[in-house]
């Protein structure tokens, strides 16, 4: 990873070394089959391919807070999500990698246990955490959620460590500064140079925008980032970038991330998250058919269709190269959201037992 690059380019700030694990660099790929369908240069970030369990561009970041989990002496992981969390599947493989504990609490305002464990929750399930449930429980409560656990392993002898979701708390916005820092690298080796580029991801926290753009400031690089929101409202949103501008500026120093803009984009939130329309999951069977490319239907699908509609409607040029990153949560096409499963069953209906009736 970048993180003797950082040091260099962040004098003032305590870099962690982060700890070893994952591909890199992650591919860079021109993708000519999207800029035809799109009319318009597409360049695809690998993020996805970072590791075995699909949690992507999380686990780069992810790599930061263990470095300081473990400098610090924590035993204990805490962290949280709702069903689709690929997160959760981090935080819980990252733990059994340094030999420590995790406590993983799902919440969320529709969210209830499963009948059957599948996807993202059973990828987590087989790592083996503590799990605490809260059933129907509003998302906003989530920070309340976390500190409660870390409180229940600290009454057991424990030294937690919190990630909040999106890990956006110091260190976890370096894991996205060194993915600006290396896609910069790549692409200063294209032709084009890396100048005037147009980069599109998935905003749930803003965190994964906000270090793209800081990572931009940092190399005088003239890109503009843009969020495509995948479950909280565009001010919700830039709400939070504020403020882990206001964070970042009193780490890093507030002429580093001063200019660091973040274009957000609503209009990709559709129903909202662990919602996916119609529309969306014949977004996502289209790219898989056409550009062997793997969305979820939570974050992926949202970024992707946001970017080719702002493609088509002005609000991203078609004059710039854009860089879709592609951040990972393949493991989301195996949810069990009654949404999803049920646009499954009407779907591939010729290749499935009948389902029982409801009045048998």
């Amino acid at each position: 990873m970048n993180a003797g690059r950082l040091a260099g380019l962040l004098p003032g700030a305590a870099i962690p070394v982060p700890v070893p694990g994952g591909r890199l660099p992650t591919p860079l790929d021109e993708r000519r089959d999207l800029a035809e369908d799109l009319g318009a240069p597409v360049w695809l970030k690998r993020e996805d391919l970072f590791d075995d369990l699909g949690s992507g561009h999380k686990a780069r970041k992810l790599a930061y807070v263990a470095a300081d989990a473990v400098r610090r002496g924590v035993d204990v992981l805490v962290t949280g999500g709702s069903l689709p969390s690929g997160q959760c599947v981090a935080v819980a493989a990252e733990a059994r990698r340094l030999g420590i504990e995790c406590h993983v609490v799902y919440c969320g305002d529709e969210q209830v246990k499963p009948a059957r464990p599948q996807g993202s929750y059973l990828v987590t399930l087989l790592l083996g955490p503590r799990v605490s449930w809260h059933e129907r429980t509003p998302w906003a409560r989530i920070e309340e959620l976390l500190a409660a656990a870390a409180h229940q392993e600290r009454e057991r002898g424990r030294r937690p460590q919190v990630i909040p979701p999106g890990l956006n708390a110091w260190p976890g916005i370096l894991g996205s500064i060194d993915l600006g820092v290396e896609l910069a690298g790549q692409l200063a080796a294209a032709p084009e140079g890396a100048d005037d580029v147009q980069v599109v991801t998935a905003a749930g926290s803003g965190t994964t925008c906000l270090g793209l753009s800081i990572a931009a400031r940092l190399l005088g690089l003239r890109w503009t980032v843009h969020g495509m929101c995948i479950g909280g409202s565009a001010d919700t949103v830039r709400h939070e970038v504020a403020r882990l501008r206001e964070e970042a500026a009193g780490l890093l120093g507030d002429a580093t991330v001063r200019g660091a803009d973040v274009t957000v984009h609503g209009a990709s939130l559709g129903a909202g998250y662990d919602r996916p329309t119609d529309a969306e999951l014949e977004t996502m069977r289209g790219a898989l058919r056409r550009h062997r490319l793997l969305l979820d239907p939570n974050y992926m699908v949202k970024a992707y269709g946001g970017m080719r509609d702002a493609l088509r409607t002005g609000a991203l040029s078609r004059d710039v190269r854009t860089v879709l990153v592609h951040t990972g949560g393949g493991l989301g096409i195996h949810g069990d959201s009654p949404v999803l499963q049920d646009w499954y069953a009407r779907s591939f209906a010729e290749f499935l037992a009948p389902r029982p009736s409801p009045h048998s």
